[in-house]
């Protein structure tokens, strides 16, 4: 009997110990399945935040004769392996030349360009161009540190797709984005991933250059320069000038209009010029509540129709992503 009670004593002790194993291990495996995606981190290959454009260029270029050499090997055909040398050296030469300083003398064509926001000239930041297969990099540099990479893909490589298409295949590799940008009228303009101190921003620019933009950049660096960025572009783009007369002459305090009025009518006087419009005129002009709540609800409408239409988004086969 005493037996029998040992074996079972054995039994049960066993039975415990696989259990705890069991809820040690399966734990680890659902977690491993979770963090399967890729980091926007790896975007830097063997680059590292904060390089200078020399090391940047030395790196950049040692992956170019890795993947050159990955090509041709085994290969019998010489011509085709000279014909891919010298692409590899031409693209390798361009970018050398490529780099820039980027200053208001020589910034004119690549301020109207797709990456044209992505940097402020006069503000010691450079840039270094590559070309690949697919698509052109951009490496922006502040102080020569490097802090940002903007992809551009070729628009035929891209081909007629979707934005939302396009990040349905980005969260294939990167999964769910943190956060997305849309536009009053329901559309979608902009995704993004965080991963540690990467920022990724994916960029609808469909619309004026028929492909979409992915910007890889240090956080702590591109923060405090996306508000200096957007305050410089703003100001360039609205015409100081004339934004100053406008504001001038629409100034509460405008003492110089002000007098002008009062010697033409001799007496101090207030201008509405809303005065003798009829309630139909002011209710287009103002918008009634009740036309408010009409525009306000058909343009959640359209956001949520387009949402739906980015959530049953698939991914598109065979599109590689960086």
């Amino acid at each position: 009997m005493r037996r029998l009670f040992s074996h079972i004593a054995f039994a049960l002790c066993l039975t415990f110990a696989v259990s705890a194993v069991v809820t040690t291990v399966a734990p680890a495996d659902v977690q491993a399945k979770k963090n399967d995606k890729a980091s926007v981190e790896d975007i830097l290959g063997n680059l590292s935040w904060g390089m200078d454009h020399e090391t940047v260029m030395k790196r950049i270029t040692e992956k170019m004769n890795e993947d050159y050499r990955a090509k041709v090997k085994g290969t019998l055909d010489e011509s085709y392996a000279d014909m891919l040398r010298k692409n590899y050296s031409e693209r390798a030469e361009n970018m050398r030349k490529s780099y820039t300083q980027l200053m208001k003398d020589n910034v004119a064509s690549l301020s109207v360009s797709i990456v044209g926001e992505e940097f402020m000239p006069d503000n010691n930041e450079s840039m270094l161009t590559q070309r690949d297969e697919i698509a052109t990099k951009y490496f922006f540099f502040l102080n020569d540190k490097l802090y940002k990479i903007a992809i551009v893909y070729d628009s035929d490589y891209l081909g007629p797709i979707a934005f939302d298409t396009f990040c349905a295949t980005t969260e294939e590799k990167y999964g769910r984005a943190y956060d997305e940008v849309w536009t009053d009228e329901g559309d979608f303009m902009e995704a993004i991933w965080k991963d540690k101190s990467t920022i990724l921003n994916v960029k609808n620019k469909y619309a004026s250059y028929s492909t979409f933009l992915m910007v890889f950049s240090e956080e702590a660096t591109s923060k405090p320069l996306v508000e200096q960025h957007k305050r410089y572009y703003e100001s360039v783009n609205s015409g100081p000038e004339i934004s100053a007369d406008i504001d001038l002459l629409t100034a509460d305090d405008n003492e110089e209009v002000d007098s002008s009025v009062d010697a033409i009518l001799g007496k101090k006087t207030e201008v509405n010029l809303l005065a003798g419009l009829s309630e139909a005129d002011l209710a287009t002009i103002n918008g009634t509540p009740q036309q408010q709540e009409e525009e306000a609800q058909k343009k959640a409408k359209a956001k949520k129709k387009t949402n739906k239409k980015k959530n049953s988004a698939k991914a598109k086969q065979g599109l590689a992503i960086y």
